[in-house]
């Protein structure tokens, strides 16, 4: 997927270059000019919106985080909630503390969606069953219902204790984007003869 997103940033410079070539000739009475900046023109955002997609789903794949293992049910708490759109089914970011069986609890960001009618089953303080993987902690997934269950405590783990999913590092393949479109920029400009 790298490979391609860096191939089609190579067109998005060649596209890139027509446009350049037609704002350079829009004196001549050509009409193909014209029909070559309307095309180039909008042709540009979408082969860089497809290159881009592709660049970073193969950053994600070389960083290993395309990987899903198996999950396996654990106990959390919620520390916190906040809805976060109005459709039927409720978008619900939940602050939790997740206490995995033989290992020690840690603090992450999950999200559920919830009907309007199971709200109260989400409230700070509860806790719910819900699965994880445990080699990589931030994946957590919440069930759309936490029916009633004789609670179990569960103390709140440290903030310290968070995780996150790693930054994809994107520094380099932005780099390598904007060296590909100049290519085929100055390849579409060499050989049309602009």
């Amino acid at each position: 997927m790298f490979w391609v997103g860096l191939l089609l940033f190579v067109v998005v410079g060649g596209e890139l270059g027509a446009v350049v070539q037609a704002v350079t000739r829009l004196g001549d009475e050509d009409g193909g000019v014209i029909a070559q900046f309307v095309i180039g023109f909008n042709l540009v955002p979408w082969t860089a919106l497809l290159a881009g997609t592709l660049l970073y789903g193969g950053r994600r794949r070389q960083a290993g985080l395309h990987v899903k293992g198996t999950l396996v049910p654990a106990l959390a708490r919620i520390e916190d909630v906040r809805a976060t759109d109005d459709a039927p089914d409720h978008r619900l970011e939940l602050d939790l503390t997740v206490a995995p069986k033989g290992g020690p609890a840690y603090r992450v960001h999950g999200s559920a969606r919830v009907n309007v009618m199971h709200f109260h089953e989400f409230a700070a303080g509860r806790t719910l069953d819900v699965t994880h993987d445990p080699e990589r902690p931030w994946r957590v997934e919440v069930p759309a219902r936490c029916p009633q269950r004789g609670q179990v405590p569960l103390d709140s783990a440290p903030e310290s204790s968070r995780v996150h999913e790693p930054k994809v590092p994107l520094r380099g393949a932005l780099l390598a984007a904007l060296t590909a479109a100049a290519v085929g920029a100055a390849v579409f400009l060499r050989v049309r003869g602009g």
